[in-house]
C-alpha cells in the first residue's frame, strides 16, 4: 500500500529530503567515479552517477516528493524520459564546462543547480500530473520568477557597488584569509552582515568572476527564491488569480529594485527580501499552520537582525493585530517567539564567538558614533516626498470606500520602515528603502484587490509613480570620489595596495575594487574620530577627567592602528581626505592627528607627493623606501 499525504502537504511538500538525498547520490557517484585512480572522464563518471540515482530518484520522487502511488506505467514512462532529458541537460553542461576551462567545482555546481530545477517543474508539471492540476501548477511563480531574478542580474551586472556592500566584499575575504572581526577589521555593525557576504565571495571564487559579480549573481538567486515563495503564499493563502498573481509578484520586483537601485545589496533591502514571505503569511485572516508560520519567521528573523531597528516591523504587525483584535494574544504569535529565540540565539552566538563585539566595539560606538547622527530637520528635509506619500498612502488604505485588511497590514509595515529610518536619525538614503519598498507593495496590494478602476487603485498607482520617477532620477549608484582615487592609482602605474585616511566609507573600500588594489586598513573609514575628536573640544576635562580619558583612548587607539597598518603592510598609495566630514572642526587634518604617534615621521619620510586635488592629496611610497 502506497501512503497518500494529504491534498494540503500534497501542495505545498514541493522539495522533500528524499530529493535531496537522491542529487547527493547522483554528485556522490559522479565524484566517486571522477577520482584519478579510476582513470574515468567526467563526463563518463556523470553517466554512472546517473544510472545509480535513477531507481532510488523515481520511489523517492513517487512516495515521498509527490506522495502518489508507483503502479503507474504512463507516470513511469515519463519518468525516464524526464531522467533521460537530465542526463542530457547533466552531461551537457559538464561538457560545456570543460570546453569553456571552467573549474570541476564549478561544473558540479551548474549540475547541483540546473537539473534539480528542471526536473522538480518537468515532474510536477507533466510526469506527476495529478499533483500540477491540484496545485495549479507552478509556471507563473518559477517562470516569472526565474525572469525577473535574470533580468536584475542583467541590469546590475559589472556595475558599480554601493560603498557599505563594497566593505563587506572586502572585510569578508579579509576575513576569510585568517583576519579576525573587530580585532583586525574593526567595524561598528554586527557581525550577521559579514556572514551574509560568504556566498557571493563562494560564488565569486566558484564562477571567476569579480567579487562585484558575485554579490550581484548572490542577490539575484535570494531573490529568485523569496519571489517563488511569495508566488506560493500568494496563490495557496491569499488565493490570487494567475493574473493577479502574476502582477503582485512584478510589484514585489519593483519593489525590490527601483528603491535600492543607488544602494542594491544594502542591509535594509535584504531585510526587506528576508521578511516578505513572514509579511505574506500574515495577511490572510485564517493563520497559517504552526510549522510555516514558524519556517517564515525565521528566515525573516535574519533580516530582522541585521540591525536592532528593524525590530520595529514586527511589532507594527503585532500591535496592529492586537488593536484590531482587542487582544494581547498576537504579542505572542508563534512568529514572535520565534523572533525572541533567533535574537536571543543570535546575541548568544555572537558573545561566544566575537566577544570583542560587546566587549569593545559597542561601548565605543556609544561613546563616538553621534558624530554621524544629522540634525532632526536635516532627517526630516530628506523625506519630504515619503512623507506626503505616507498621508496618501493612509487615506487611500483606512478610508472607508477601499479599506483592506491586506494593504492596511503592508501599509502598517511601510509606515514603521518610516520609524526605523528616524530612529537611526542619520538621514542617509538608504535607511528609507523599506519605507519605500513596502509602500510599493501595499499599493500593488490596493490595485490587485480593486475590481474596477476606483478612487484607492488611481490613488495606489499615483504613488508608485512618484517613487518610480523618484528612483529612476537617483539613478544608479555614482561615487565620483572613489573613482577619481582609483584614476589617480592607475595613472600612477602598478600599485598593488591603497590606504585612504578618511571619515567616509565612500571614499576608501569603492576604490579599492575599482582600482583593483588591495585594501589594507582595519578601518572601512576611520569612524571613531569624528565623535572622539567632537566630544574632546566640547568637554571640560577639568571636571570630566573620566570621560576625556576614554576619548583620548578611542582616538589613541585609532592613531595607533592605521600607523601600525601603514607600517606592517606598506602601501603603494595613501590618500588623505581634505575634507573629511562629521567634524565640528573645519579643515581637520589627518596628516596632523597621525603626526602626534612617535613612528609617524619616519613612516610618512617614505612617501612623496603625487597629487593634491580639492579633495584628496596622494602620496606614493618612492623606490629608495622599496630598497631599505
Amino acid at each position: 500500500g502506497t501512503r497518500q499525504l494529504s491534498g494540503e502537504r500534497t501542495c505545498h511538500g514541493a522539495w522533500h529530503p528524499a530529493t535531496g538525498l537522491v542529487l547527493r547520490r547522483h554528485v556522490a557517484g559522479f565524484v566517486s567515479a571522477v577520482d584519478s585512480s579510476m582513470g574515468i572522464t567526467p563526463l563518463h563518471a556523470n553517466l554512472a552517477g546517473f544510472c545509480c540515482a535513477l531507481l532510488f530518484s523515481y520511489v523517492g520522487h513517487a512516495r515521498f516528493t509527490f506522495g502518489v502511488g508507483l503502479n503507474s506505467g504512463t507516470q513511469i514512462l515519463r519518468f525516464f524520459c524526464i531522467a533521460i532529458v537530465g542526463l542530457a541537460i547533466s552531461s551537457g553542461t559538464v561538457w560545456s564546462a570543460e570546453v569553456l576551462n571552467l573549474s570541476f567545482g564549478a561544473a558540479m555546481t551548474a549540475v547541483a543547480i540546473v537539473v534539480p530545477i528542471f526536473s522538480y517543474v518537468a515532474l510536477r508539471l507533466w510526469v506527476f500530473e495529478t499533483v500540477a492540476r491540484k496545485c495549479g501548477g507552478d509556471w507563473i511563480g518559477i517562470g516569472l520568477s526565474g525572469a525577473l531574478a535574470l533580468g536584475v542580474l542583467v541590469l546590475f551586472w559589472g556595475r558599480m557597488l554601493n560603498h557599505d556592500t563594497a566593505w563587506y566584499l572586502i572585510a569578508t575575504r579579509s576575513w576569510l584569509g585568517g583576519a579576525e572581526l573587530y580585532v583586525e577589521l574593526i567595524e561598528v555593525n554586527p557581525p550577521l552582515n559579514f556572514y551574509f557576504t560568504l556566498p557571493a565571495i563562494w560564488l565569486a571564487d566558484l564562477f571567476g568572476i569579480s567579487d562585484t559579480n558575485g554579490e550581484y549573481l548572490a542577490m539575484a538567486i535570494l531573490i529568485f527564491a523569496i519571489l517563488y515563495w511569495c508566488s506560493m503564499i500568494s496563490s495557496l493563502e491569499l488565493g490570487l488569480s494567475y493574473r493577479r498573481r502574476a502582477l503582485l509578484l512584478c510589484g514585489i520586483a519593483v519593489a525590490l529594485v527601483l528603491p535600492a537601485l543607488d544602494n542594491f545589496g544594502q542591509r535594509e533591502q535584504v531585510m526587506v527580501l528576508l521578511t516578505l514571505p513572514w509579511l505574506l503569511g500574515e495577511l490572510p485572516s485564517t493563520p497559517p499552520p504552526i510549522r510555516r508560520q514558524i519556517a517564515r519567521a525565521l528566515v525573516a528573523a535574519l533580516g530582522i537582525c541585521l540591525k536592532p531597528h528593524f525590530l520595529v516591523f514586527p511589532l507594527a504587525i503585532s500591535t496592529l493585530k492586537a488593536l484590531q483584535q482587542r487582544s494581547l494574544r498576537p504579542l505572542f504569535s508563534a512568529a514572535n517567539l520565534t523572533f525572541f529565540v533567533v535574537g536571543l540565539a543570535y546575541i548568544c552566538s555572537v558573545a561566544l564567538v566575537h566577544p570583542v563585539y560587546l566587549s569593545q566595539i559597542v561601548p565605543n560606538a556609544q561613546e563616538v558614533y553621534g558624530a554621524y547622527g544629522a540634525p532632526f530637520y536635516t532627517v526630516f528635509s530628506r523625506v519630504s516626498l515619503e512623507l506626503l506619500l505616507v498621508v496618501l498612502l493612509l487615506l487611500v488604505v483606512f478610508s472607508g470606500r477601499v479599506r483592506q485588511r491586506e494593504a492596511g497590514l503592508v501599509a502598517a509595515v511601510s509606515i514603521a520602515g518610516l520609524g526605523s529610518y528616524f530612529l537611526q536619525g542619520t538621514g542617509f538614503s538608504y535607511h528609507v528603502i523599506p519605507f519605500r519598498s513596502f509602500t510599493v507593495i501595499a499599493c500593488f496590494f490596493v490595485i490587485l484587490k480593486s475590481s474596477r478602476p476606483n478612487v484607492g487603485a488611481i490613488a495606489a498607482a499615483i504613488v508608485i509613480a512618484a517613487l518610480t520617477i523618484h528612483g529612476i532620477k537617483r539613478g544608479f549608484y555614482r561615487n565620483p570620489h572613489a573613482l577619481q582615487i582609483a584614476d589617480v592609482v592607475r595613472e600612477r602605474g602598478p600599485a598593488d595596495s591603497l590606504m585612504v585616511l578618511s571619515s567616509h566609507v565612500y571614499a576608501g573600500p569603492p576604490a579599492a575594487l575599482a582600482s583593483g588594489a588591495s585594501w589594507i586598513s582595519r578601518y572601512p573609514a576611520n569612524w571613531l574620530v569624528p565623535g572622539a575628536m567632537n566630544r574632546l573640544a566640547n568637554t571640560d576635562c577639568s571636571r570630566n577627567a573620566e570621560t576625556c580619558y576614554l576619548l583620548e583612548a578611542i582616538a589613541n587607539s585609532n592613531r595607533a592602528d592605521n600607523v601600525a597598518d601603514i607600517a606592517a603592510a606598506k602601501p603603494d598609495i595613501l590618500v588623505f581626505d581634505l575634507r573629511s566630514g562629521y567634524f565640528d572642526e573645519v579643515g581637520f587634518s589627518w596628516e596632523a592627528f597621525l603626526a602626534e604617534h612617535a613612528m609617524w615621521a619616519q613612516i610618512i619620510s617614505e612617501y612623496s607627493q603625487l597629487k593634491s586635488t580639492d579633495r584628496f592629496a596622494f602620496y606614493y611610497r618612492t623606490p629608495e623606501a622599496d630598497q631599505k
